[in-house]
C-alpha cells in the first residue's frame, strides 16, 4: 500500500513538472546579437551619422547606431557564387548617407543600400582567394578599392560593377591603401616595396612616386589637395607638401607599424599601429607626439566618437581610447 501510494506521489510530480516546462510564459529577451564586439576581429570601421559599421574575420559585418554602446550583426545574402559570406572581410567605406562598401578575400565586394543593414555580394573571384584591402569614394559615384599583387578597381555606378583600372606597377606588389577625394581627382595609392603612385584626373593615368624607402606603406592620407601623408612599417611616416612631387621622412620616434588612422573634425591627424600604438600630429604630419604605446593589440582601424573620443578596432575587438591620457598611465596597454 505504501509503495502504491509512493508511485501515485511520483506520478503527480512528474505531472506537475511537466505541466510547468510546457506552461506557455513570456520568454526573457537576448540580446541582438550573440557576437561579441571586443572579442571578434575588426579590421575596417565606417561612419556616417550616428551609424558605425564593423567588419571583420568570417565575413562578420556589426552595426551599432548608439555609439557603440550596443552592437548587433548585419544581414549578409549570399547569391549563386557565394552561397554563404565566411571570408574575412579587410575594409569598409560610406560611398553617401545610405550606400556602403565592404572587401575582403577571394576578391570579394558586398554592398549595402540601407546604411549597412544588409549585404549582398557584387564581385566575387572563385579562381583566386587574394584579397582587397582598401576602398575611397571619389567623384561622380565613382568607387576605388585596390588589392593584392597590383589590384586596381574602379566602380562608376557607386559600387554596383567594377573593372580593372591599367596602372603600371613593377613586381605587382599589394596595393594595400589607396585615397581619393569627391573634392578634386587628385588620387594616390601605396603598397610594397614602398611602390606609390597619383593621379590628377581622377584614375584615368597614373604616375610612380619616389620615396626614399623600400619597406611595406600600409596607409595614405589626404590632408589637403597638396599636403598628403603616407605611413607604414616600423615607424616610417612620409610627408609631401607639392601632391608627392617631393617627399621628406618625419620622425616618429617609434619603431611600431602604422596599419590605419583617423582624421580628426579638428584637423588633427592620429595614426595606429603594432603594439597599441596610437601617435597624434596637430601640425598637418609636419610632427607627432606619442598618444599612447604598450600592450599586445595592434589597432588597425579607428573613427571619431567625439571630440577626445576615438573608437578602435584590431585583433582583439574593438575598443574605445580617450585622447589626452597622459602616456604613463597606459604603460602595459591598459
Amino acid at each position: 500500500m505504501a509503495n502504491r501510494a509512493l508511485g501515485i506521489l511520483m506520478a503527480v510530480f512528474v505531472a506537475v513538472v511537466a505541466a510547468y516546462a510546457f506552461y506557455p510564459r513570456s520568454l526573457p529577451e537576448f540580446p541582438a546579437t550573440a557576437t561579441q564586439a571586443d572579442r571578434l576581429r575588426i579590421n575596417g570601421l565606417a561612419m556616417a551619422g550616428q551609424r558605425i559599421v564593423a567588419v571583420g574575420e568570417s565575413g562578420h559585418i556589426l552595426v551599432s547606431d548608439d555609439r557603440a554602446a550596443s552592437w548587433r550583426d548585419a544581414k549578409v545574402n549570399g547569391n549563386a557564387e557565394v552561397a554563404r559570406v565566411e571570408q574575412t572581410l579587410t575594409q569598409v567605406a560610406f560611398v553617401d548617407d545610405r550606400i556602403a562598401l565592404a572587401v575582403g578575400h577571394d576578391g570579394l565586394i558586398l554592398r549595402s543600400e540601407d546604411r549597412g543593414d544588409t549585404w549582398a555580394p557584387v564581385r566575387f573571384e572563385k579562381e583566386y582567394s587574394d584579397p582587397l584591402f582598401s576602398i575611397c569614394a571619389g567623384q561622380n559615384g565613382q568607387v576605388f578599392v585596390s588589392g593584392s599583387f597590383g589590384r586596381l578597381l574602379v566602380s562608376r555606378d557607386a559600387g554596383k560593377s567594377f573593372e580593372a583600372v591599367p596602372i603600371d606597377l613593377p613586381d605587382g606588389p599589394h596595393l594595400n591603401a589607396v585615397s581619393c577625394s569627391s573634392q578634386d581627382g587628385r588620387m594616390m595609392a601605396a603598397g610594397e616595396m614602398a611602390q606609390a603612385q597619383r593621379s590628377p584626373d581622377g584614375g584615368q593615368t597614373w604616375t610612380p612616386m619616389k620615396i626614399d624607402y623600400n619597406g611595406s606603406l600600409y596607409g595614405v592620407v589626404r590632408l589637403s589637395d597638396a599636403r598628403w601623408v603616407i605611413y607604414g612599417m616600423l615607424g616610417h611616416v612620409f610627408r609631401s607638401e607639392d601632391f608627392g612631387a617631393t617627399w621628406g621622412e618625419v620622425a616618429t620616434g617609434t619603431e611600431a607599424s602604422f596599419f590605419g588612422h583617423v582624421l580628426l573634425a579638428d584637423g588633427k591627424l592620429v595614426l595606429l599601429g603594432q603594439g597599441g600604438t596610437v601617435m597624434v600630429s596637430a601640425d598637418g604630419g609636419a610632427t607627432f607626439r606619442i598618444e599612447r604605446s604598450g600592450g599586445r593589440e595592434a589597432f588597425v582601424a579607428g573613427v571619431e566618437l567625439a571630440p577626445g573620443r576615438l573608437l578602435t578596432g584590431g585583433e582583439k575587438g574593438i575598443s574605445e581610447i580617450t585622447l589626452g591620457r597622459p602616456v604613463a598611465a597606459l604603460a602595459g596597454g591598459q
